[in-house]
């Protein structure tokens, strides 16, 4: 441990550390998700260029999926759009940590005031909130859930769009 820090703090940087690792995991999910869109069906048709914001990306891949219902159906469906709905909640927590500026810290309390800013319709608006190391903890901790869940739903789109341009190769011998 170093000498300026206490074991708290230590502790609630350490969150923030988890919290953006498992956001990166969660997103490297959800960029192959887009490669394998674009570049294995028509996404190109959809968007010309791959999307880089999260926003975009849950947005694209969204649409990408309601026009091949062949690959998934009913209920496997509804639960895949589900979970992009998850991760956009979820986001605004991560949004909020990691964008956010500490205004104010009491040393070793493991909680930090935090403001961030936003532009809206309305103009700039200016939102303060409190952290904690457990609430950040807990934010990364569902992250990693949605992480999990993200490679899931890859393999499984991975697979059937596989079994998709089998079937199509099969259909339209060249």
């Amino acid at each position: 441990m170093s000498s300026y820090t206490s074991r708290e703090d230590e502790d609630f940087f350490g969150a923030i550390g988890r919290l953006t690792i498992s956001w990166a995991h969660l997103e490297f999910g959800l960029d192959c998700m887009v490669e394998i869109y674009h570049h294995g069906l028509d996404g190109k048709a959809v968007e010309p260029e791959i999307p880089r914001a999260l926003k975009r990306k849950l947005q694209y891949l969204r649409a990408v999926t309601k026009r091949h219902t062949e690959i998934l159906g009913g209920q496997a469906l509804e639960n895949y759009l589900s979970l992009f709905d998850q991760i956009t909640a979820n986001a605004q927590i991560r949004h909020d940590i990691i964008h956010g500026i500490v205004i104010e810290q009491v040393e070793s309390s493991g909680e930090a005031t935090m403001v961030r800013t936003t532009r809206g319709k309305n103009g700039i608006t200016k939102r303060q909130y409190t952290v904690t190391t457990r609430s950040i903890l807990e934010a990364a901790r569902e992250a990693q859930k949605l992480g999990t869940k993200v490679f899931y739903w890859l393999n499984r789109m991975n697979d059937s769009i596989e079994e998709l341009l089998k079937q199509r190769d099969g259909q339209n011998p060249s």
